[in-house]
């Protein structure tokens, strides 16, 4: 902006000494050559004045876009077994984001968001927002952007744990989604309002267990005909000089389309006829609050529960494999519908001016109709001969996380965080001879194949290690 202003105050001393020396060379005596001079100096001012409105429009244009970003470079270490056959600790760039804000009028805001990432590039956000110039409560969002859930919302700069819970994390893979929103802030009631309807998903983020099986591939491919309709209301309690609290819901209502001719439920018992191109319905709601208080320099309480019911199906269906007696002429595919719950709880405390701990506890359990003693059991299986074999598995396995963060800010621009997170499994039964119902095999490092080394029936080592430094501009 500095420079910008120095180049208009240099034109506009030109011009004004140009007008000075046309009034002087006017009270002289009006003979050819003067007039000829003067109307040569006119038109080099006239020039000069258009050359300075374009220049102050040009101006106009750059103040009215803004650039911020951050780039987070961490090193991890991943202490499950699993994973001895990879790489276990390296160096990574998580996020290198830069956002292009343009205001162009009143209340008319573009964002534009790419990811730099090293072999990961891709268009975070693309939208416009408009806002009501009337009752100033309204605001149509239109594009990729997030979808309305708090830690969804949250910034990943700004949030105190390095990676979302796993429950969000599943439910929505990258966050965002293309589609349109209305949201309501009313001035004088502290209360915002959001309905969107979406495409689908279009999340980027592969979500991986222990054994490196993908947990969410499968939500992030949703283009069909059924559209996503999510829904988030927050209101905002002021607790005086003790803080604020604020308190919310928000609900999904999806669907996918079936490819399948049948669907399975999440209790492995029940197998219900469809036709391809049904919708497959996936819902659910949540709760949520964030209690701020300003004690002891400052702390908050954070929270959210959903539960509801999900869908598994790659537009491709399942797989399933004929039992001893059936043929394979009956092998085709199947949806799967599971029930599912998931919650997190944080803790954030300041100390000082410069440091800041956190913990949360995050909990996600994607099939509530199995326990861990019931995954393999048989009696958890169909009546029906062609799915006696489509039993429960690891992937019915509820997860358990305790993170902890220690966050030291060197300035407003600068953040280092040594982040440890322990990760445990809901455990299986074993059987009459003592062995555990789910054993998984890997190999390691050398090569060698370790037979039943991931033993479920206890609590695997899937704990990881994150030192972060984040930069802001």
């Amino acid at each position: 902006m500095t420079k910008f202003n120095s180049i208009i105050m240099r034109k506009l001393s030109a011009v004004l000494f140009l007008l000075f020396l046309m009034v002087a060379l006017n009270t002289k005596a009006q003979d050819p050559s003067v007039n000829e001079k003067l109307t040569e100096v006119n038109d080099k001012v006239n020039g000069l004045l258009e050359r300075l409105a374009t220049d102050e429009a040009d101006l106009s244009k750059l103040t009215k876009i803004k650039v911020s970003g951050y780039m987070q470079a961490q090193y991890q270490n991943f202490e499950s077994p699993s994973l001895l056959n990879t790489s276990q600790n390296y160096f990574s760039l998580r996020r290198v984001r830069v956002k292009f804000t343009y205001e162009a009028l009143d209340g008319i805001k573009f964002v534009l968001t790419p990811d730099f990432s090293p072999g990961a590039f891709s268009l975070k956000d693309a939208y416009v927002v408009v806002n009501d110039h009337w009752s100033k409560s309204f605001a149509l969002w239109a594009g990729k952007f997030n979808r309305p859930n708090y830690e969804v919302e949250y910034s990943s700069s700004q949030r105190e744990m390095v990676e979302r819970s796993l429950v969000i994390r599943t439910l929505y893979p990258g966050e965002r989604a293309i589609g349109a929103k209305l949201e309501y802030s009313p001035l004088n009631v502290p209360i915002k309002m959001q309905v969107a309807v979406f495409n689908g998903g279009e999340g980027q983020l592969d979500i991986r267990d222990a054994t490196g099986a993908a947990l969410n591939a499968n939500e992030n491919k949703d283009y069909d005909n059924y559209k996503d309709v999510m829904a988030r209301v927050t209101y905002n309690l002021s607790l005086g000089s003790f803080g604020g609290l604020d308190i919310g819901a928000h609900g999904y209502f999806g669907a996918l389309k079936s490819n399948a001719i049948k669907t399975l439920s999440s209790d492995y018992t029940t197998v219900k006829a469809v036709k391809i191109g049904d919708a497959i319905g996936r819902n659910w709601l949540g709760g949520e609050f964030q209690l701020f208080a300003d004690i002891l320099g400052g702390l908050s309480i954070k929270g959210e529960y959903i539960a509801g019911k999900n869908v598994l199906n790659n537009n491709m269906g399942y797989d399933y494999i004929p039992a001893a007696g059936t043929t394979a002429a009956k092998l085709g595919k199947y949806n799967f519908v599971n029930k599912f719950a998931g919650y997190y709880l944080y803790f954030i405390k300041n100390l000082g001016k410069t440091n800041q701990i956190a913990f949360r506890y995050d909990y996600y359990d994607p099939n509530t109709e199995i326990k861990g003693t019931d995954v393999k059991v048989k009696a958890y299986t169909s009546a029906d001969p062609t799915y006696a074999n489509v039993t429960s598995g690891k992937a019915d396995l509820a997860t358990s996380t305790f993170g902890f963060v220690l966050h030291h800010y060197f300035d407003d621009n600068i953040r280092i965080s040594a982040s440890y997170e322990i990760v445990q499994n809901e455990k299986v039964g074993v059987n009459a001879s003592g062995i555990s119902n789910l054993m998984e095999n890997y190999t390691q490092a050398d090569g060698q194949k370790v037979t039943n080394g991931l033993d479920y029936s206890k609590v695997i080592n899937q704990n990881v290690f994150t030192l972060r430094i984040q930069a802001k501009f």
